[in-house]
């Protein structure tokens, strides 16, 4: 049972003066006299100025006290928590996807699914066995199963938002595996629904406790890319109405530089480029809506690139997408040659190379890109063309950012080896090699074999990889929004700050200096970044068919039953005091 307003426990402080009164109170008994003459004259004699009776047993006394303990109580807000479909061991999922973000009446989503769960391990009884799952991109135990309340709750408060999107098939199968060890257990799904299909339900007893609305105002700011003097703002619109709002650039010292307005769609987004802006080591986008329904996608860090034009070449029988896709870098100045007009000398001329449909004998001593790559070729392996039915982005710094959750690729041919950066069900389609001492990225696919051009996860990819290439992209680091910053030989200040974070502090958006015995680096650690709508959903969607949230986990107030009570006891007490002897 939990007080909604404790405070009003302090109205019982009127029980001890019930007692007083009741000691004050006369005590009489009939008896017949001839007159009363003189007694009313001793009286007026001997009144003293406070008389307390010895308190006795008295039933009228007990009801009156009871009376004023159970409308104390009714002040209090008494609420009791009601949990339906849960075993005497459970495994509780909970969602720290962007989704739970999503600030709604009385908090945000991930606020009230821990509300919920902090009334479920406080209800529990003594005996009862509970187990926490953070479900992000990876499935992590919190806490394993355990019967001790206090142990259970500081777990659940190291849980927050942390990741993109929420991986539920391998939370379920994480459970599922938990749930078979204890020889059978509740799995409870903490959730907003906002991710594709999974593919079955668990063996043991399941139960979804959906958290959110379906109507969300959300405009988060996508990208940031400082290229010197110009800044380029990408801002989208994932939410399901209409929203307007304000999008200001500062500096690294925190100073405005620059501040527009912009008016979004749902599904829309909208590139803002300022211009001239004076010369700053990073800068920091900062998106203002009284009607933004999510903070942590309000900001975004990006550091200056300063870096001198580079000559990139183009090795293509015609693409008009991928033209017109290197012709988004200005410090880029593309030239494109068609494939039997290439020749080995053309090697020393260029920087980069972006190779088209086409190898040459001996690939450049530079950082080269390849779309659709002969088959075979004499550089890395590959396989024949195959057609391609699912995609797969893998955890790789040039995929940062790149959502090909609707992207589509009708035929393309498998990569051996590398490092993968997308796989289907037929192996790897895009692998990062290293030749020469030079990245070399390959995609066995042409760029025209799907709707890749028509996505947003194209420029950011080119983006990506054409960092890498230039030698401005910051090299990996184990730094991510959310974790624990490392300790050991590692150390990590916040920009301007003269003291490190202290190991096990939660990392925030925000510029860092990132020391190590390998040297000093700056890095810009950002909220994750999803464009997939944010409008909670009632059922999820499995290959058997949709599956509705059954579990019910609601606080049942005890106000008017503590009201009901009350009355009884005050007809008792009156038929007490009228007939009672």
């Amino acid at each position: 049972m939990t007080l909604l307003t404790p405070l009003a426990l302090l109205a019982g402080l009127a029980i001890p003066a019930i007692i007083l009164l009741y000691m004050l109170k006369k005590r009489t008994r009939p008896q017949t006299v001839s007159s009363i003459m003189l007694w009313l004259r001793l009286e007026r004699l001997n009144i003293p100025a406070l008389r307390l009776s010895r308190l006795l047993r008295s039933l009228l006394l007990a009801l009156q006290i009871l009376v004023a303990l159970v409308l104390v109580l009714a002040l209090a807000r008494p609420v009791v928590t009601v949990i339906g479909g849960v075993s005497r061991t459970s495994v509780i999922i909970i969602d720290t996807s962007m989704s739970m973000a999503v600030a709604e009446k009385g908090g945000t989503r991930l606020e009230l699914a821990k509300d919920q769960v902090r009334a479920m391990i406080r209800g529990k009884a003594p005996g009862d066995r509970l187990a926490l799952i953070a479900m992000g991109e990876e499935a992590v135990v919190v806490s394993g199963f355990n019967v001790n309340a206090a142990t259970l709750l500081q777990a659940l408060d190291r849980i927050q938002v942390d990741s993109a999107r929420a991986n539920l098939d391998a939370a379920l199968a994480l459970a599922e595996n938990m749930a078979k060890a204890e020889g059978g257990a509740h799995v409870i799904l903490f959730s907003a629904g906002c991710f594709s299909s999974f593919a079955r339900l668990p063996e043991a007893d399941f139960s979804f406790v959906a958290v959110g609305g379906a109507e969300v105002g959300n405009l988060l700011l996508e990208d940031v890319v400082a290229d010197g003097e110009q800044v380029y703002v990408s801002v989208y619109n994932n939410g399901t109405r209409p929203l307007a709002a304000q999008v200001e650039v500062r500096d690294a010292a925190g100073v405005p530089v620059g501040r527009r307005g912009v008016e979004l769609p749902p599904g829309e987004r909208k590139v803002l480029v300022w211009r001239n802006l004076p010369q700053s080591s990073w800068y920091k986008a900062v998106l203002i809506s009284a009607d933004d329904q999510v903070a942590l996608d309000n900001e975004f860090y990006a550091l200056t690139r300063s870096d001198r034009p580079r000559r990139l070449l183009l090795v293509s029988a015609g693409n008009l997408f991928l033209e017109r896709g290197l012709l988004l870098f200005p410090r880029l100045t593309v030239s494109r040659v068609a494939p039997e007009a290439y020749t080995p000398e053309m090697a020393e001329l260029y920087d980069v190379f972006v190779l088209d449909g086409f190898l040459p004998g001996e690939l450049p001593a530079a950082p080269v890109l390849v779309f659709d790559p002969p088959h075979p070729n004499p550089h890395f392996g590959t396989g024949p063309p195959v057609q391609i039915s699912a995609l797969r982005p893998l955890p790789h710094p040039l995929m940062t950012y790149a959502d090909f959750s609707e992207v589509s690729i009708g035929f393309g041919k498998t990569v051996v080896g590398g490092s993968g950066l997308l796989e289907s069900d037929r192996g790897l389609l895009a692998s990062e090699y290293q030749q020469q001492g030079c990245p070399l990225v390959v995609f066995g696919f042409a760029v025209q074999a799907g709707d890749l051009p028509l996505r947003p996860a194209f420029p950011i990819l080119l983006r990506n990889i054409l960092e890498r290439f230039t030698g401005h992209s910051q090299p990996p680091v184990p730094l991510k929004f959310g974790q624990a910053v490392p300790g050991g030989d590692v150390s990590l200040l916040p920009a301007g700050a003269s003291e490190p974070l202290t190991a096990g502090t939660r990392l925030r958006a925000g510029v860092y200096v990132y020391r190590s015995p390998e040297g000093e680096q700056t890095v810009a650690v950002n909220a994750p970044v999803v464009t997939d709508s944010l409008a909670a959903r009632r059922e999820l969607e499995t290959a058997a068919g949709s599956v509705a949230g059954t579990l019910s986990v609601a606080k049942t107030p005890l106000l008017w039953p503590l009201l009901l009570v009350a009355l009884v006891l005050v007809a008792l007490e009156w038929g007490v005091d009228n007939y009672g002897s």
